[in-house]
């Protein structure tokens, strides 16, 4: 096995700490080593303990760092963060290199399954409901960003994350900086409240915008707490009118929304965008294991629909092959894992929490996961 993001690859976590990619997980231990501004960027690739984990890879073995590319692997979906590098970048040569950066995680949206790191309002809730102390969440925000300009010129890919990058102050400066200092295809993810256009306009290389969606309408606006569904919907459509912007779509599946991907796989094979790519929860208690046995049938036959759905439409094999694989991957868990009713405890416990803080509640907008949290 082979990634490309140990030859190319530079992302810069939370905490400042360097890294190959952005599933890439780390101890301690390489946090002290390669924390931004330690390290020397122009030769990180070849330093001994990134030469290790290629050596691994190179004999069919997994790193522990690599487990979420391994976990996805072994399903047979081809869109881990490892085989999307083989092809996005399978041009690159030499010190090409491929940048995730991070400058803040100011957001305007506190979305369910999302995680204090990422985003100041999640943090703000998690507080209040008790779960997190603030001080220990360590997220450092990036105002100045000459530090690339050494190696600038090398840059031909940026992955720009958030918060949310259209409302962070300093993902903004970013924009402005890369409108400026680089030649590169900048992918964004957004949660598709706000576009700042005139950027959009005027950026003089190919961008990709990536609409982090879990569901439509009322489903929509729980679970990504924040969300007026016909703005985003509004701004969704209006992107698609740009020729140099690719549009994306990641969906994230949890309990929240199995029941509503089928309603959203249905909007988008309407005109099926670039890439739709799937991702999970780190959390346990966010899984198929919590939803009861009662209600998995139901789950079931609605994710059943979607697949054969994908199937008979003509889009592109590849996309078709993974969207299958990923929804499918949910059926055999749900038919096959046990439910955890410990874990079912959890979910419901932090669904009530956040209802609590937030002032909302969860029946007035996703009827059939309220039901499931009633049993």
């Amino acid at each position: 096995m082979h990634c490309k993001f140990l030859d190319h690859g530079v992302a810069i976590s939370y905490d400042q700490v360097v890294k190959p990619c952005c599933v890439w997980k780390y101890d301690s231990s390489w946090a002290a080593q390669n924390q931004l501004g330690l390290v020397n960027l122009d030769t990180w690739h070849q330093s001994d303990q990134v030469i290790k984990i290629k050596n691994q890879l190179a004999q069919d073995s997994w790193p522990s760092s690599c487990k979420s590319c391994q976990d996805i692997e072994k399903t047979g979906r081809g869109d881990s963060v490892r085989l999307n590098g083989a092809r996005s970048y399978a041009e690159y040569s030499g010190n090409d290199i491929t940048l995730e950066i991070r400058p803040g995680a100011v957001c305007n949206f506190a979305c369910q399954t999302c995680w204090p790191e990422a985003s100041t309002r999640v943090a703000q809730f998690h507080y209040q409901a008790g779960i997190i102390h603030i001080k220990n969440v360590n997220s450092q925000s990036i105002d100045n960003f000459d530090f690339l300009l050494p190696f600038a010129d090398q840059i031909r890919n940026v992955v720009l994350l958030g918060g949310e990058p259209f409302y962070d102050k300093n993902c903004l400066k970013f924009l402005d900086w890369a409108a400026e200092h680089l030649a590169a295809n900048i992918t964004m993810f957004t949660n598709g409240s706000m576009i700042r256009w005139d950027w959009i306009k005027n950026y003089q290389h190919p961008v990709t915008v990536v609409f982090s969606i879990d569901a439509v309408g009322k489903p929509a606006e729980y679970i990504r707490y924040g969300t007026e569904w016909d703005t985003v919907y509004q701004n969704f459509q209006e992107i698609q009118k740009y020729s140099h912007v690719e549009l994306r779509v990641n969906i994230t599946t949890s309990a929240y929304n199995y029941i509503y991907v089928e309603e959203l796989i249905d909007l988008l094979l309407a005109k099926w965008p670039g890439v739709v790519s799937f991702g999970v929860p780190d959390e346990t208690h966010f899984g198929t294991q919590v939803v009861p046995d009662q209600c998995r049938a139901e789950i079931v036959a609605s994710l059943i629909r979607s697949i054969e759905k994908i199937k008979s439409t003509a889009i592109e094999i590849g996309q078709q092959q993974n969207a299958v694989h990923a929804l499918q991957s949910i059926v055999d868990a749900l038919e096959t894992n046990n439910h955890d009713h410990e874990l079912y405890l959890k979910f419901k416990k932090f669904v009530e929490d956040m209802d609590r803080v937030k002032k909302i509640n969860i029946l007035d907008y996703c009827k059939f996961t309220a039901d499931m949290l009633a049993q």
